[in-house]
């Protein structure tokens, strides 16, 4: 029996959009690919819970302990517990960090608190009574200050290290406490006032303004664990520090 005329050539339209459906498909998913992130890059994952542990006197700085806060991990058992080669360059910049700024260990009231927290450097800079950071009631740093700041610039710009900025103080007692709160200039800005000067003094000391991704001031309701609110230990700065 003959074939009808056209017959021959039926359905053959949908096959040659499929085709391009395919081909645009295919072309999609490998662009895709292509710009698609490697879960194995190294991120900087900053520590941003309320950590309020106290610094442990009886530990040497960023050595030894027991473990304080969910994240926080010893810094000399990093290799041991086979850490990533991030945890091994925060150990190293820590190590250095604390020579630049020649902490002693055994000191009991340290200055200078390092530690590793979620894979950031947590540096917490006390303005003690004994070696203030600050000069008292104002955000104009100490000679201590500008040497630590300094020397965290440095650190930071040769690591290439992006930080944020938190700063906290004590609260205020005695019979002038209320009338210091309803100041104009209360803690909320002495705090926040002191991070934004401490950011300017590291960017007068050549570290760039984008390393510098958050200022914050937290008065005094982020208390360290084990201190009095009032206690001149709640007066401090915090930097947290973290690499690519």
């Amino acid at each position: 029996m003959a074939k009808k005329k056209g017959e021959g050539h039926h359905g053959g339209a949908w096959k040659v959009a499929y085709a391009d459906f395919v081909t645009a498909m295919m072309a999609l998913f490998i662009v895709m690919w292509i710009i698609a992130p490697d879960p194995n890059d190294n991120k900087i994952v900053f520590e941003d819970e309320i950590d309020t542990a106290p610094p442990d006197e009886n530990e040497p700085a960023a050595q030894g302990g027991e473990q304080k806060t969910p994240g926080e991990k010893n810094m000399d058992k990093v290799g041991e517990a086979g850490g990533s080669r991030k945890m091994k360059d925060l150990q190293f910049i820590a190590d250095e960090l604390i020579k630049l700024l020649k902490i002693d260990p055994t000191e009991k009231e340290r200055p200078v608190d390092v530690k590793l927290v979620n894979e950031t450097l947590k540096v917490t800079l006390f303005d003690r009574q004994t070696k203030p950071f600050f000069k008292v009631d104002s955000t104009e740093v100490t000679e201590w200050g500008d040497f630590v700041l300094k020397n965290l610039a440095f650190v930071a710009a040769r690591h290439e290290m992006l930080l944020l900025l938190d700063g906290h103080t004590s609260r205020p007692y005695g019979p002038t406490a209320a009338e210091t709160l309803r100041a104009e200039r209360g803690a909320w800005e002495l705090s926040s006032e002191r991070a934004v000067a401490s950011r300017r003094r590291l960017i007068n000391f050549d570290l760039k303004p984008d390393q510098i991704i958050r200022v914050s001031g937290y008065a005094d309701k982020r208390p360290l664990e084990g201190y009095h609110p009032t206690y001149a230990e709640q007066r401090r700065l915090t930097v947290h520090m973290g690499i690519h």
